[in-house]
């Protein structure tokens, strides 16, 4: 009986090792998933795992600017002391409207002028007058007639330069008082005013008086680090947000690259062109720029709202049925803006919770 009892002992012990190892190697039991309301899948957004481009991004600060091809500035082409200024910073104008008045001895030059060649082409015109009457009459020869009638001609011609002089430098020919008027030269939106009211206005100042754009296009510059410069190239995608938007983005490409580097900050300066219709851009404004660049290569990649990080390890809460999902752990790869490479865990054309993930792990945890 001694001996029985060591030997039942170790069956016992071996039995119930058996029975543990089992419990052990189980199968998840329904604890594994979860079935939630059709009130509560209204707080979640669910989306399918796809391919997507692998595509590098890079940010970079920018700064919103005119659209220089379309952009207009003026310049004072008389000197004088400004008498009136009609708009203000900001102000839309036609084409044609006045935006200031200059006092200008030179206005006031071309002016006199055009009067002594107005008085040249009156007395012309009357001597030609009398002329035809004459030569009618046959009292004139038909060689003094015709030089009657070059002498005409000339102070028409003298005439009529005097007044498109006048004209072109914005006087007036009914108004003899010695006014430049700046009118605008197409419409749009006033962005620059570097004049005021008895500004003195000098013609060999390089400073443009008024700046005019339709701001329906606008530029911005990115400055690009010399590290990334290999990563980018016209043509790839730029998104653009700004401090005073920050939840409005505009979509663009790259139109151009600087040919040439900082050698202070060691950046290059990219271009891009914004369709800028509502007007939400404006020059002078600070972005954030992010580069996208383009690609033909493709990833299997989850939105990164999905993925929920416990113990070092990402979970995602995939779909297994209807309203119902399992927890199931994923391992990443590359990092993008909005999604991460997913190399384990996933297939494609599975489905996942991408909003509300978070409440769905958590109540999973508390069932389990």
């Amino acid at each position: 009986m001694k001996q029985k009892f060591p030997i039942i002992f170790i069956i016992l012990i071996a039995v119930a090792c058996s029975k543990k190892s089992e419990v052990v190697n189980a199968p998840l039991t329904p604890k594994g998933e979860i079935t939630f309301t059709d009130q509560q899948m209204k707080n979640m957004k669910i989306e399918a795992i796809e391919l997507k481009p692998a595509t590098d991004e890079i940010s970079a600060v920018g700064v919103v600017s005119f659209d220089e091809n379309n952009v207009v500035r003026v310049f004072p082409i008389v000197s004088g002391s400004v008498s009136t200024v009609n708009v203000s910073l900001g102000d839309y104008v036609k084409k044609g409207e006045l935006l200031a008045t200059i006092l200008s001895t030179d206005i006031s030059t071309y002016q006199r002028d055009l009067n002594v060649a107005k008085a040249d082409y009156d007395i012309a015109e009357a001597n030609l007058n009398r002329a035809l009457e004459l030569y009618k009459a046959g009292m004139l020869s038909a060689k003094e007639y015709a030089e009657t009638q070059k002498d005409f001609s000339n102070a028409l011609s003298e005439y009529t330069e005097k007044k498109h002089i006048l004209e072109l430098y914005g006087g007036s020919a009914e108004q003899l008082d010695a006014m430049f008027r700046v009118v605008a030269p197409r419409s749009g939106y006033i962005v620059e005013r570097n004049i005021n009211e008895g500004t003195q206005i000098r013609t060999d100042n390089s400073t443009n008086i008024f700046t005019i754009s339709d701001l329906q296009t606008v530029w911005v510059w990115a400055n690009v680090h010399e590290s990334d410069m290999a990563k980018v190239k016209e043509g790839d995608q730029v998104t653009v947000t700004t401090i005073a938007y920050p939840d409005k983005t505009s979509v663009g490409t790259i139109k151009k690259i600087s040919t040439m580097l900082d050698p202070a900050s060691r950046v290059i300066r990219m271009r891009t062109e914004l369709n800028n219709e509502n007007g939400l851009l404006k020059p002078e404004m600070f972005a954030t720029v992010v580069i996208t660049s383009n690609t033909s290569g493709k990833i299997l990649a989850v939105s990164q709202s999905a993925l929920v990080l416990e113990n070092n390890n990402y979970y995602v809460m995939k779909e297994i049925g209807k309203n119902t999902y399992a927890k199931v752990q994923v391992n990443t790869g590359r990092k993008f803006r909005y999604y991460v490479e997913v190399t384990d865990g996933l297939a494609l054309g599975d489905s996942v919770i991408v909003e509300g993930s978070l409440f769905a792990i958590t109540a999973y945890n508390q069932k389990k």
